[in-house]
């Protein structure tokens, strides 16, 4: 009995430390992603605000002189996104950084879940405002400031319901892109937390 209870005993401690490991392994795997989402965050921002209209892209390939901090590479990067959803792009390469950061101290991988649906929705509202309201651009000569799908989404419905109220539009656009962009930072912070980011920001 005693040998029986010693036994159990053992094979409950070899559980405790394998789910341990599991533990540690997983944490620390979610650890690295959180990384490599901020990363990804700081070249896809890196790449935008060193875009260049004149370095090669995928319309105008041939030009060898880049200006582009992150060569070709980054030209490429950057004339996607700006070609496809404009300068919301610019909002969308902070969200990843604050998304990597978010998921590197809680642990949570599900956050990037989060942070893709709400990215979705503002990058569409947010390129839709810019094709609506400021489209006129030199750098984005080709699909404006809204890309190519603030280009689709106007000449649809969404773009006959901003047209029955400009003014009205144009504010509840503002209010909805960047409750979306905040929303998570909430849910990620807390209240407090949120709190003290605004009070930094405009103090």
């Amino acid at each position: 009995m005693i040998q029986s209870d010693k036994f159990d005993s053992i094979i409950m401690n070899i559980k405790k430390i394998a789910n341990l490991v599991l533990l540690f392994i997983a944490k620390r795997l979610t650890e690295i992603f959180g990384i490599l989402i901020f990363f990804l965050g700081i070249i896809l921002f890196t790449s935008l605000i060193s875009y260049s209209p004149e370095d090669p892209n995928f319309i105008f390939p041939e030009n060898t002189e880049i200006k582009n901090l992150l060569g070709f590479r980054g030209s490429y990067i950057s004339d996607l996104f700006f070609q496809s959803i404009g300068l919301i792009s610019y909002v969308f390469s902070i969200t990843l950084i604050f998304t990597g950061i978010n998921i590197t101290f809680t642990k949570d991988l599900f956050l990037i879940i989060e942070s893709i649906f709400y990215s979705v929705i503002y990058s569409l509202l947010g390129s839709s405002f810019f094709n609506n309201f400021y489209d006129s651009t030199f750098a984005l000569f080709i699909n404006g400031n809204g890309g190519f799908i603030g280009n689709y989404l106007n000449e649809s419905m969404f773009g006959n319901l901003i047209a029955l109220n400009q003014i009205v539009s144009y504010y509840l656009l503002i209010v909805l892109i960047i409750g979306f962009f905040l929303l998570p930072l909430v849910f990620y912070c807390g209240y407090k937390g949120f709190k003290l980011i605004l009070d930094f920001i405009f103090k």
